[in-house]
């Protein structure tokens, strides 16, 4: 295949919104070659500066216009495809202004096994958990459909996880759970 021939290929894709890609999808752009072909190309590839190696077996069409503005966030689907993951811990409780600091780290929490991701748009941490996620209680889905939690399961997160629990603002967090609530009460 020629280069042009695969950059119409990633083009394509792009229109229908793929942006990153598995070794599974990249596949099937290219009907189907075997393995070993398929794992040396994507590694040229991404040597060439066709494609960006994003983790372990998922790359980035850097040409994408469909690419997310917030890459590392569009990347958690990807990393654990199979599992249910959201944004959680430091992360959201950040967003929310019950903790001080800035994380340098996506935190997620995750179905799946826990690892941490070194992406070239910053880093995903997942933190494993086995208890009942509720949807529409607990987490939501934000408009680029990652899922993500409530201030409250947030921070209940943190605590079970036990890292950084000093840093909770505890007034802010009774005021950003009392926000959320009002937020979720139907309005009449």
């Amino acid at each position: 295949m020629t280069r042009r021939h695969l950059l119409n290929k990633l083009d394509e894709a792009d229109r229908r919104g793929v942006w990153a890609f598995t070794p599974a999808t990249f596949a099937s752009l290219l009907d189907d070659p075997a393995p070993n072909y398929r794992k040396l190309m994507m590694k040229r590839l991404a040597d060439q500066g066709v494609l960006t190696r994003a983790a372990r077996g998922v790359y980035v069409n850097p040409r994408a216009r469909s690419m997310p503005s917030d890459v590392r966030a569009g990347l958690v689907r990807f990393l654990r495809p199979r599992e249910i993951s959201y944004v959680s811990l430091e992360s959201k409780l950040s967003e929310a202004g019950v903790i001080s600091q800035v994380p340098t780290v996506l935190s997620c929490m995750t179905t799946g096994s826990s690892g941490r991701f070194d992406t070239p748009w910053g880093a995903i941490e997942f933190t494993h958990t086995d208890r009942d996620i509720e949807f529409g209680t607990d987490v939501h889905a934000r408009d680029d459909g990652l899922l993500e939690a409530t201030v409250q399961r947030s921070a209940r997160d943190l605590r079970r996880v036990g890292r950084n629990v000093g840093l909770i603002d505890s007034k802010t967090l009774a005021e950003a759970i009392a926000e959320g609530r009002d937020y979720e009460r139907p309005r009449q």
